[in-house]
């Protein structure tokens, strides 16, 4: 079984502020739609898989533990 991540919207969205990153484009390069990112951003979807959230933190160029918490 993968682990399971709970994420913190609000650090996602300010990595992506920050850095001036359009949210389209760090979708496409994680390999999800961008619908998928709004969602994670918005805290409709509230947990992650590990390999999506190492490429996350790969793009946003962060450690995972700053944008998610170990659940399981």
């Amino acid at each position: 079984m993968k682990s399971v991540y709970k994420l913190k919207p609000h650090e996602i969205l300010r990595l992506i502020q920050t850095q001036d990153l359009k949210q389209y484009w760090v979708a496409q390069a994680i390999g999800v739609h961008k619908s998928t990112l709004r969602r994670w951003i918005k805290g409709d979807i509230r947990w992650i898989k590990e390999p999506h959230l190492q490429s996350l933190a790969r793009v946003l160029t962060t450690e995972p533990q700053v944008i998610a918490d170990y659940l399981y």
